[in-house]
């Protein structure tokens, strides 16, 4: 496999996270000149500010240096949700790279023209590498832009320690990622590698709280990401930390690429042993594969229960920590004009609202997006072929795939939302029943919105549809946290799903942003179904 092949395979990622990259870096460098104040005093207030907020939320960033100047607030801001979102681009990417292409025939291609496996391999780590420094490079290219219009600079230096250090992150993600392919059955790579992102990440992030974790949380790349801010005035660039990012990429990579040499296209490197058996030639009588709806939640009941679990757990979490963290914050008088913007009725569901369904609208669009690339790759590795042979029409097909995300959906609310009313009431937080359960079961046409979107995409681009739809969702999410700062017209903030979504919890149901996402949604699965009908399979 040649490196601009690995490349070529990789272009969308590499133009739409740079993209996103470099507008969150600009859009939060500009943006900071728009809420620091003019005068010393201001800037020092609001340093004070941020730091006495952000002290609340280290159980889940780390806490910001100097967040009074340009370079801390950005490093704070765009770098710590950097650490997020290059490690979901690493996993997206090496999953396609070890089983993605796997399912679509391409490694046997390359593997046939005597490309040896282990060069195949790095090959697609070099690629990614390339696309990373273009993307690492870009958003260094937005602060420098963002900085330059208010007659300020930053050192490039800085600018090139941040960006080696995120570099070394989105490696260390990918290379992981990489190797626990190797050993899962393709069907759970997927879950397997973000279970083991998910653990580390809050392996680092609960360790900030916990002190029992902070003995092990030298296992996470994030310890070692988190240890240089070279943005920030009086910030440092831990050399040893960078090293580590480098190092445990280098070693997993070659791992990974020994344990491809010795394991099948398509199988895991170790096969759980099984019972002899009989060998079947005939179609499985299980009547379930037989009813539309059942036979696509059965065929995902793994990645259910898990995305239900996980967001219930989730849920649970952030429940405790609203309770540690409201009666702090509410002795800050620096920060009663920034609660102002959430709380609507009582401090604590106002928060819960703000915190955890905030979070929850992130996981659900998350949600949606997977059951959308697996569509993608349906249509690209000739499942969906196969289908419609059965036959069964287009339409019918697009159906079922909106019913499976809906109930999908249904099931990861209610879970959610019933544990977080246990865990609610077990720690004295008293909730509406009523708007809760409006809360919980809002996430559904949230996702169907996604969903609606990413319907729409496959029909069109495919191949490109899980990067665009990814990079919407985050568009979508970074409008409602900088369309107040900029004072964006409201219509623009009708463009966010997240926006759309309101406060339930507090405020009651937004009707009208619910009906503008059912309308999203009802006009998206239409319009993709319509293209559907006139494209061939896989163009």
């Amino acid at each position: 496999m040649s490196f601009l092949y690995s490349l070529r395979l990789t272009r969308w990622g590499i133009a739409g996270f740079s993209a996103l990259a470099f507008a969150l870096t600009l859009l939060q460098s500009v943006g900071f000149y728009q809420i620091v104040g003019h005068t010393p005093a201001e800037r020092a207030a609001f340093g004070r500010s941020m730091a006495q907020l952000a002290a609340q939320f280290t159980v889940l960033i780390a806490a910001p240096i100097r967040p009074d100047t340009v370079g801390g607030y950005v490093q704070w801001r765009a770098y710590s949700f950097f650490a997020i979102l290059f490690a979901i681009w690493a996993l997206v990417s090496a999953y396609g790279a070890a089983r993605g292409d796997e399912e679509r025939g391409l490694v046997e291609q390359v593997l046939a023209t005597g490309t040896a496996r282990t060069d195949a391999l790095v090959t697609r780590v070099l690629g990614f590498a390339a696309g990373c420094v273009v993307a690492v490079t870009v958003a260094a290219l937005g602060v420098e832009a963002g900085v330059s219009g208010a007659h300020e600079s930053i050192g490039i230096d800085s600018l090139a320690g941040v960006s080696v250090n995120l570099l070394g992150l989105a490696l260390c993600c990918y290379a992981l990622t990489m190797l626990v392919c190797q050993f899962a059955a393709s069907r759970y790579a997927t879950a397997a590698s973000a279970i083991v992102l998910l653990g580390l990440f809050l392996l680092n992030s609960l360790s900030r709280q916990l002190d029992q974790l902070s003995a092990w949380r030298w296992l996470s790349p994030f310890r070692y990401y988190d240890l240089s801010q070279p943005l920030a005035p009086g910030g440092t660039f831990d050399v040893r930390g960078v090293e580590a990012l480098f190092g445990s990429a280098a070693v997993m990579t070659v791992v990974a690429a020994v344990a491809f040499s010795y394991r099948d296209v398509g199988s895991p490197l170790v096969r759980i042993p099984v019972a002899p058996h009989h060998v079947l030639r005939e179609p499985d009588r299980n009547p379930v594969w037989r009813v539309p709806v059942l036979r696509g939640l059965y065929e995902r009941r793994a990645g259910l229960a898990v995305w239900t679990i996980g967001v219930a757990l989730l849920g649970v979490l952030m429940v405790i920590l609203t309770k540690n963290i409201v009666e702090p914050l509410l002795g800050l008088a620096q920060l009663r004009p920034y609660f102002n913007l959430f709380i609507t009725s009582g401090i604590y569901p106002s928060f819960l609202g703000f915190i955890w369904f905030g979070f929850a609208q992130l996981l659900i669009a998350g949600y949606a997006i997977a059951q959308v690339a697996r569509w993608s790759a349906e249509d690209t590795d000739g499942r969906l072929e196969a289908v419609l042979s059965n036959p069964i029409s287009r339409r019918g097909v697009l159906i079922e795939r909106a019913t499976v995300v809906m109930i999908g959906a249904l099931v990861v609310a209610a879970a959610s939302g019933v544990a977080v009313g246990i865990e609610s009431h077990a720690q004295s937080i008293d909730l509406n029943q009523g708007r809760l359960i409006s809360a919980s079961l809002l996430l559904v046409p949230m996702a169907m919105f996604f969903a609606a979107i990413g319907a729409l995409l496959v029909s069109l681009l495919p191949r490109a549809t899980v990067g665009l739809l990814g990079g919407f969702a985050f568009v979508s999410y970074f409008i409602v946290q900088l369309a107040p700062i900029f004072h964006w017209p409201s219509w623009t903030q009708d463009l966010s799903a997240f926006h759309l979504y309101g406060q339930p919890l507090s405020s009651g149901v937004d009707i009208t942003g619910l009906v503008m996402m059912l309308i999203v949604a009802a006009v998206g699965f239409a319009v993709s179904a319509l293209l559907m009908e006139r494209r061939d399979v896989g163009a």
